[in-house]
């Protein structure tokens, strides 16, 4: 089921992030950087967000038997003017290691993307990172593609691609 995230979704959120994080970056990212990560703080700062959610963003998870296994984070374009002034920004979508694989992370991506439409977001987009070549291919078969704009990741020196819905 996918649903808005609450306060109650924070601990989970940041459990994922954390795991996520760990097992998809493990060989792009520093392991310093990996490392330092902690559930907890991650738990605390999603907390604030989901309380004082910007407006326009939207958090969303997905649960299954009741527990949250996958979220994503939406809203407008902020660092974007060239894809003009209704761009929407899909700025994260994380599914637990556990649960890679069995569509979760689908079933989320395409609600979100479909949220940013409804909402007058044309076009959507999303970045990867450059290395990241399983989300650059799972964005494509969701009908988003490269476009040729990059930007750089300060914080972990890695470069990011820009993806764009060619609906």
């Amino acid at each position: 089921m996918i649903r808005s995230a609450g306060i109650e979704d924070a601990a989970p959120i940041g459990r994922i992030k954390v795991r996520s994080w760990t097992s998809a970056y493990a060989e792009f990212m520093p392991a310093s950087l990996l490392g330092a990560l902690d559930p907890d703080q991650e738990a605390a700062d999603w907390a604030a967000y989901v309380t004082a959610i910007p407006d326009g963003h939207r958090l969303w998870v997905a649960d299954v038997d009741g527990a949250v296994v996958g979220f994503c984070r939406t809203g407008p374009a902020v660092d974007d003017p060239d894809l003009g002034p209704h761009a929407g920004e899909v700025y994260g979508l994380y599914v637990d290691p556990d649960h890679v694989g069995a569509g979760l992370g689908r079933l989320l991506f395409g609600h979100a993307v479909a949220d940013l439409r409804a909402r007058g977001h044309r076009p959507a987009y999303v970045y990867a990172y450059q290395p990241n070549v399983g989300a650059i291919r799972f964005y494509q078969r969701a009908g988003f593609a490269l476009d040729g704009t990059t930007r750089l990741d300060d914080e972990i020196g890695v470069v990011e691609l820009r993806l764009v819905d060619g609906r």
